[in-house]
């Protein structure tokens, strides 16, 4: 939904090609991530997908498949209000500057008002809203609906012609240094996160949010056939509708497997309370069972939604890196 906007030369105007390199790579990601965008809806509307992320239709690299995700680029040259309504479902819109960092985070019954001075740089931001599927994909349905955007100008999304072979080499580049990535300075502003992981984070997981909203954890392994991975239930504030969900990627950061995720709800508890995931073809059990292939190269991890304290929630992570996978084959 957008306000009274005045359109000024709809499209996307683009310049001559520029060669990526990593001290412009974050900018030339995310200026992709605009542009497939408004592929799919002009600027200052929203478009949804109505069925949660799967292997046909994942645009963003990493994508979680317990929520539905909205999109949406806005101008706001001179401002523009974004709504999220009122609900007991975990629903959040996220706002992203041209450089990758948050400008707001927006959570159910909050309206936030920004001007290109909340901003690092440009005149345009991204919104990635994520609604949970756990009380039905009708009442996620009207919640998306209810996501508003009141805009006062419409003006073009303009961004360098990035060079695309540049583009692809260095993430490739960056995707070999993934295991070195701490996402937790990775995703926010200038003030909370650092350059390196910053660039790491744009390529590895563009579009997460900050330590006080979320946090992750990943790893790469190889499959025996037959892996195991224990851990104790993460401290969240599961009372404001804090969850957590368990992913497996391929080697790219994509997802290759028809049910990838084992949220919250769907995980079995060990007698002692830890859980166990497995990965592999369910020859060593099939109880928290994830699909991978023996010899397969693949990323796992854990999404961690609304830590109760961030402290506490990067404690848990760095017990996540102490106690990795554990091949049982």
């Amino acid at each position: 939904m957008t306000g009274n906007a005045r359109i000024a030369n709809p499209g996307i105007v683009q310049t001559a090609p520029e060669t990526v390199t990593f001290d412009n790579f974050v900018r030339a990601e995310t200026a992709s991530y605009f542009r497939k965008q408004l592929s799919q809806a002009p600027v200052n509307e929203y478009f949804h997908n109505r069925v949660p992320v799967n292997v046909e239709n994942q645009v963003i690299i990493r994508s979680n498949v317990d929520l539905i995700y909205s999109y949406a680029v806005v101008d706001v040259t001179e401002e523009a209000t974004f709504s999220v309504a009122a609900s007991d479902t975990y629903q959040v819109a996220q706002i992203i500057d041209e450089n990758h960092y948050i400008a707001a985070v927006v959570y159910p019954g909050e309206t936030v008002t920004l001007h290109p001075a909340d901003l690092t740089g440009g005149t345009h931001v991204y919104i990635l809203a994520r609604t949970a599927t756990a009380h039905g994909l009708d009442t996620a349905h009207q919640l998306q609906d209810a996501l508003t955007i009141d805009a006062k100008t419409a003006n073009t999304f303009v961004a360098p012609d990035f060079d695309d072979a540049s583009l692809q080499d260095v993430k490739a580049q960056i995707e070999a240094k993934a295991a070195e990535a701490d996402f937790s300075k990775g995703f926010g502003t200038p003030e909370t996160t650092d350059t390196y992981n910053h660039m790491l984070a744009a390529e590895l997981g563009w579009g997460g949010l900050s330590p006080q909203h979320a946090q992750y954890f990943q790893a790469v392994t190889t499959c025996s056939g037959c892996d195991e991975w224990t851990f104790p239930v993460p401290p969240l504030d599961y009372e404001h509708n804090g969850y957590f969900s368990v992913i497996k990627y391929d080697e790219k950061g994509w997802l290759d497997v028809e049910k990838p995720c084992l949220t919250d709800n769907d995980l079995t508890r060990n007698a002692d309370g830890t859980i166990t995931v497995r990965f592999g073809d369910g020859a060593c059990g099939t109880e928290n069972l994830i699909e991978a292939t023996e010899g397969q190269k693949y990323f796992y991890g854990i999404r961690l939604y609304r830590p109760k304290d961030v402290d506490e929630t990067r404690t848990f992570i760095e017990q996540l890196r102490a106690n990795p996978i554990v091949a049982t084959r």
